[in-house]
């Protein structure tokens, strides 16, 4: 059964672990995890099975200076993929922040990755630009997504 929990500091090298996993080539440098996980800002939400994450979302709570919440990471467990998982990490992320007044959601992905940019628009999120050249390994576009309520 999946359950899901938020996740901090204390729970730094399983989240390393699981961004080494679903982005092998493109993860997270540890001391940038390190750094966010204890910012009062974060949030780590986890989809959980059991001790496995088998899905998460990390997101960054800009209220108060600029305003909207930025999805900084959504990653899915490739023995979990095509559940949903991500759908629900954002939408349970959607209803937490509504109820701290944001209103403005930005997220971002690869262009070549179809999956997220499914789950971005079947969560209202809307395509708003194409920054070229933005990722490495490999070097790829990104489409910036928006969502405001």
């Amino acid at each position: 059964m999946i359950e899901i929990k938020k996740l901090g500091i204390e729970h730094f090298e399983p989240i390393v672990a699981f961004d080494k996993l679903c982005f092998p080539t493109d993860f997270w440098k540890e001391e940038d995890f390190k750094e966010l996980l204890s910012d009062e800002r974060t949030t780590y939400y986890a989809a959980m099975d059991g001790d496995i994450i088998a899905a998460d979302v990390f997101i960054y709570n800009w209220q108060g200076k600029q305003d909207y919440v930025k999805i900084m990471n959504v990653a899915v467990h490739p023995d979990y993929r095509k559940r949903g998982l991500a759908k629900q990490l954002l939408n349970l992320v959607t209803e937490e922040m509504l109820q701290l007044g944001m209103k403005r959601f930005c997220g971002e992905t690869r262009a070549s990755n179809f999956a997220m940019q499914h789950t971005f628009e079947s969560c209202g999120y809307k395509h708003e630009r194409t920054v070229e050249n933005c990722y490495e390994n490999p070097t790829e576009s990104a489409f910036k997504y928006v969502l405001q309520l």
